[in-house]
C-alpha cells in the first residue's frame, strides 16, 4: 500500500493542493499525526495563512521531532531562527531523500537572509541528494543571482523543460522570464512572466511584486494593487511596498521598506540597495548578471570575456568581443595595420572597419587614427590583473571565471590570455594555499602542476585527498610520467 505521507507530499509538489488536503485531513492509516500537523500547516502557508503554519507546524514539533516536522518549522519561523533549526535537522538526518529536502529549505532561508553563496551550496548539495525539478530551479536560481556560470543557454536548456511540467512550472516560468530578460529577449521574458501571473496563487502575488516592476514597467500598477490584499504581514507588506516605490522612483517609500527585507527578504532587499545606489557587504554575493537584472544602474558598462563574452550581461558576438579586448588592452590605440594583424594575423582592413561600425552601433565610442575607445568601459580580464598587481589573490580568483575568450583564434588575443593565466598560475602556485589551488585546479581542469601542488598542500586527514589524489594520478598517466 502506498505510503500516504510520501502520497501527501507527492500532491503538494504538484499543486494539487485540494486533493492533498482531503487525503491529510481524512483518517488515514500510516499517516503520523505530527507530519499530518506539519503538511495541514503547510497548506495554510499556501493560502497566505503564515501564522496558522507557524502555529501547527510548532504543535507538529512537540509531537515528534521528525525530519518532515523540523523541515516545516524551520520554514514557518523567521529566517534566522528557521536556519539553526534547519542546521540542526540535516545534521541528525541520514536519508539521502530527507537530507536533500532539508538542503533545499536551507538554500531559501538562505537566500532569504541575502546569502546566497551559501545558498547555492545547499542547493548544489540537494540536487545531489534528490535531484528533483525544485532542487535544479533553486539552483539555477541562486547560479543566476551570484555567480557567472553556468552560461544561460545552459541554464536555459535545464529550466526550460520544467516550464510545462506539472508542479514547478509556474516557478520555472518565473524563471525563464528572467534568463529571457537577460539574453535580451525582453518581449518572450514578458510572455513567460504573464503567464506565470495567470497561474499564480492569489497568496503569491506580494512575493511577485518586485519582479513586476522590473519585467513589465508601468504595466505594474493594476497587478500591484491585486497583491495589497494578500500582503496581510511581514515581509509580504515590504515588499509591496518595495514595488510600489520601484514604480513610482520613490526613493523614500524604498528606503523605509528595506530594513524589513533585511530580516528576511534578501534578494529584494539587493534590488532595493541596487536603486538606491547604497553601499552594504551583502551586494558582494552578486554576480554583474544578477546585479543587472535585479536593478541595472546607471555603473559603467561591463564587459565580461572570462569564459563567455557579454557586454552588460547581453550577448556579445566573439569578433566584437576581440576587438574590445584588444582596445582596452592597448588604451593608447592601435594603427589599422596593427589591429587587423592582432585580430585576423593579416591585414584585413574592409573586415575590421565592419566590425568597428558595429561596435559603434553598440554605443561604443572608437576613434581612428589610431584606433582607440573614448568611452570607459569595465573588464573582468582588466580587473584580473589588478587584484593580481595589488596582491589580491582571493578577488583575482573571485573574478576569475575561465580562460580569457577561449574560442577566440585571434593571435593577440591567444597571448592576453596565455599571460593572464600564467600571472594567476603563478600567484597561486607561490600561495601555496590550498582553497586557491582547488579553487584554479578546477577551473583550469588538466593543470598537472596545480593538482600535484594541491596534494602536497593537503594534510592526510582532509576529505578531498582522495578524489585529488585520483585525479593527479591520471593525469600522471596521460601525460606518460
Amino acid at each position: 500500500m502506498p505510503d500516504p505521507l510520501a502520497r501527501a507530499r507527492s500532491l503538494l509538489e504538484a499543486g494539487r493542493d485540494a486533493e492533498a488536503e482531503v487525503l491529510l485531513q481524512s483518517p488515514t492509516e500510516g499517516l503520523p499525526e505530527a507530519e499530518r500537523l506539519a503538511l495541514l500547516g503547510f497548506l495554510e502557508a499556501r493560502r497566505g495563512n503564515l501564522e496558522a503554519y507557524r502555529t501547527l507546524a510548532l504543535l507538529a514539533v512537540r509531537r515528534a521531532q521528525t525530519p518532515t516536522t523540523l523541515y516545516h518549522l524551520g520554514l514557518a519561523l523567521s529566517p534566522r531562527e528557521g536556519l539553526l533549526i534547519l542546521e540542526e535537522a540535516l545534521y541528525r538526518t541520514p536519508t539521502p531523500r530527507e537530507r536533500g529536502r532539508l538542503a533545499l529549505a536551507l538554500a531559501r532561508t538562505l537566500r532569504r537572509l541575502g546569502r546566497l553563496r551559501e545558498a547555492l551550496a545547499y542547493a548544489a548539495l540537494a540536487r545531489l541528494e534528490d535531484a528533483g525539478p525544485y532542487a535544479l530551479l533553486e539552483w539555477a536560481w541562486l547560479a543566476l543571482l551570484s555567480e557567472e556560470t553556468p552560461s544561460l543557454p545552459e541554464l536555459l536548456h535545464l529550466v526550460e523543460p520544467l516550464a510545462s511540467r506539472e508542479g514547478p512550472a509556474l516557478y520555472a516560468r518565473f524563471l525563464m522570464a528572467h534568463l529571457r530578460l537577460l539574453q535580451g529577449e525582453q518581449e518572450l521574458a514578458r510572455a513567460y512572466f504573464l503567464k506565470a501571473l495567470e497561474e499564480a496563487p492569489p497568496p503569491a502575488l506580494p512575493y511577485l511584486a518586485p519582479a513586476r516592476v522590473r519585467l513589465l514597467g508601468g504595466e505594474a500598477l493594476p497587478l500591484l494593487q491585486a497583491a495589497w490584499p494578500w500582503a496581510g504581514e511581514e515581509p509580504t507588506r515590504s515588499l509591496v511596498h518595495l514595488a510600489e516605490g520601484l514604480l513610482q522612483e520613490d526613493r523614500e517609500a524604498v528606503a523605509q521598506a528595506l530594513p524589513r527585507l533585511l530580516e528576511g527578504a534578501g534578494e529584494e532587499a539587493l534590488r532595493a540597495l541596487l536603486f538606491l545606489g547604497e553601499a552594504h557587504p551583502l551586494l558582494g554575493e552578486l554576480s554583474q548578471r544578477g546585479r543587472w537584472f535585479l536593478w541595472p544602474t546607471a555603473a559603467l558598462p561591463h564587459l565580461q570575456v572570462l569564459g563567455e563574452a557579454r557586454l552588460d550581461s547581453q550577448p556579445l558576438p566573439l569578433r566584437q568581443a576581440e576587438l574590445l579586448v584588444l582596445l582596452l588592452a592597448r588604451p593608447e590605440g592601435w594603427t589599422g595595420e596593427a589591429l587587423a594583424l592582432a585580430l585576423y594575423g593579416e591585414a584585413n582592413g574592409p573586415t575590421l572597419r565592419m566590425e568597428i561600425h558595429r561596435l559603434r552601433q553598440r554605443g561604443q565610442n572608437i576613434l581612428a587614427r589610431p584606433y582607440r575607445l573614448q568611452n570607459a568601459l569595465r573588464a573582468d580580464f582588466l580587473e584580473v590583473r589588478a587584484a593580481l598587481q595589488r596582491g589580491d589573490l582571493k578577488e583575482a580568483l573571485q573574478i576569475y571565471r575561465g580562460p580569457l575568450l577561449p574560442q577566440s583564434g585571434a593571435p593577440a588575443v591567444e597571448e592576453l590570455r596565455q599571460e593572464l593565466e600564467e600571472a594567476l598560475r603563478q600567484a597561486v602556485l607561490a600561495s601555496r594555499d590550498p582553497e586557491a589551488l582547488l579553487l584554479l585546479a578546477e577551473r583550469l581542469g588538466e593543470d598537472l602542476e596545480l593538482w600535484e601542488a594541491l596534494l602536497e598542500s593537503l594534510p592526510p586527514q582532509d576529505p578531498r585527498r582522495p578524489f585529488v589524489l585520483a585525479r593527479t594520478a591520471r593525469l600522471r598517466r596521460e601525460w606518460g610520467l
